[in-house]
């Protein structure tokens, strides 16, 4: 009986249509490491900061020694052992510390179609979500780099499918495995404990309507209760005082208290980004935002407290690139996206029968042209800016393959502190690592030379640090202890790198 339940599951053709999707946005993702990062003859070009200290920090755990403290911050409890584990397959390589966040993205697009079918019960509007999903470039650029971002957006829709499961089930099943699922993420990385709060603000809206029992609110709070306790066990032991995500809370409290952030840097830096893209997403937001807020139903209560939660909160994280921190939150976006239009252009397709050119019908039409206008900025404007971005760190990776050839084993090199990690992940640590000299006067600076051995100076335009040092101006100058070995011009920013004389 159970054989010919799951044939006929798989004989329906919105699961074919969504195996169809899945693959294409494996294909993408697939397609975007191999080729699209790979236009300079090496994956390793495209290695950003943060991506090197993961990958750097999964060699160390793979050949069982202890990371440098630096690596602390970028560590995870679950990802590092995984990439170590790639490593062990594919041997170490941006590949292999790639691949687990590139399937993982992959596979989050039937798991949100599974969400979407769950809180709307329309396979239309779940398989338009699967789709954007699958076709989003901002997921797609940054769930193939090595980083916790696409992981971790994996685990938060999961969480969230399964606490919904336990919600309208009321079965215990449900809650013990989405308590499971989002102690794995808050492992990974730590906004996975936002997860909680969004099912709080969930449940008090949604019990507040009468459109969910008490009795879940019951259940959700006895498996915070498990469960926040095994987190907090876990984070407090030794083995995991290694790892993230303490170091990472604590440097979000620091931003935060610090009143430098500007909320709305994000919103204006779209512009900056394609001004196509930009107006279509905010377009689409608009419409997505008005709609869901009229219908307030149980879904768009979810997807509404989701995403503000998420965007509140990293919108205080300090200026930097808030894509990659409001990765978790895009499935929200495509789902409510979904939602909108389907129900609208539903009732565009029953006015157009009845041969009349209606409100509907007019908004229907300007519905699909919109679509139309984002999936092409997706797919034609996403792939030029994967491009664009896959080789932006080159400079870092030229300087490590002269050392590689040119350099002395065991020498010290020092660098800006963000660029570490790439160099000791290109030059297989076959050196010693330094960051750059903060002293303001040419003596000291050199005392700091010789005091550690440094036989090669490395300076990139990159990491603003470099241009604020006095080390900067030093090292051009003083041609009698610095010789100017090699340059790289990377689109605007140069890298040089600087022998000891």
């Amino acid at each position: 009986m159970f054989y010919y339940t799951f044939l006929g599951m798989f004989m329906k053709r919105e699961y074919w249509i969504l195996l169809l999707i899945t693959l294409f946005g494996l294909f993408l993702r697939f397609a975007s490491l191999a080729i699209g990062f790979a236009l300079q003859g090496n994956l390793d070009v495209s290695l950003f900061p943060d991506e090197a200290n993961f990958l750097l920090g999964a060699r160390y755990f793979y050949f069982g020694s202890f990371p440098p403290q630096y690596l602390y911050y970028h560590n995870s409890l679950i990802l590092s052992p995984t990439i170590a584990g790639f490593y062990s397959l594919f041997g170490v390589s941006a590949f292999a510390g790639r691949f687990v966040s590139a399937l993982l993205g992959g596979f989050t697009i039937p798991l949100t179609y599974l969400l979407g079918k769950e809180l709307f019960k329309n396979e239309k509007k779940a398989l338009l979500t699967a789709f954007l999903l699958s076709i989003s470039f901002i997921h797609r650029f940054w769930s193939i780099r090595a980083l916790a971002d696409g992981p971790v957006t994996f685990f938060f829709v999961l969480s969230i499918y399964l606490f919904i499961r336990g919600i309208h089930s009321e079965q215990w099943r449900w809650y013990i495995l989405a308590g499971i699922s989002t102690t794995i993420t808050i492992l990974i990385k730590y906004p996975g404990i936002l997860i909680f709060l969004i099912i709080l603000f969930y449940l008090i809206i949604s019990i507040y309507l009468k459109q969910v029992s008490k009795r879940a609110l019951l259940y959700y709070l006895l498996t915070v209760g498990i469960f926040a306790f095994t987190i907090i066990t876990l984070l407090l032991s030794q083995f995991a005082l290694a790892f993230q995500p303490l170091d990472q809370i604590s440097y979000f409290l620091s931003v935060l208290f610090s009143f430098s952030s500007d909320p709305f840097y994000y919103i204006f830096y779209t512009l900056f980004l394609n001004l196509f893209l930009a107006l279509m997403v905010f377009i689409l937001s608009g419409i997505v935002l008005y709609y869901s807020l009229k219908k307030h139903t149980e879904g768009d209560i979810l997807l509404l407290s989701w995403i503000g939660i998420i965007f509140v909160f990293f919108s205080f994280f300090g200026e930097s690139e808030l894509y990659r921190y409001l990765l978790p939150v895009f499935p929200a976006i495509y789902l409510l996206a979904s939602h909108i239009f389907v129900d609208l252009i539903r009732k565009f397709n029953i006015s157009i029968k009845h041969f009349s050119l209606s409100k509907n019908s007019i908004i229907g039409i300007l519905l699909l042209v919109l679509l139309g206008g984002f999936i092409t900025a997706e797919l034609a404007v996403g792939e030029s800016l994967i491009v664009k971005r896959s080789t932006t760190y080159g400079g870092i990776y030229r300087m490590s393959t002269w050392l590689n050839v040119n350099g002395t084993q065991g020498a010290g090199i020092m660098a800006p502190g963000n660029s570490l990690a790439q160099l000791e992940f290109y030059t297989n640590s076959n050196f010693q690592y330094f960051m750059l000299s903060e002293s303001d006067n040419q003596a000291d600076v050199w005392n700091y030379v010789q005091n550690n051995n440094i036989s090669y100076i490395i300076l990139s335009e990159h990491f603003p640090e470099t241009l604020s040092l006095s080390i900067y101006e030093i090292a051009f100058n003083d041609t009698v202890h610095y010789l100017l070995n090699f340059t790289f011009i990377d689109d605007s920013f140069r890298t040089y790198l600087f022998q000891i004389i």
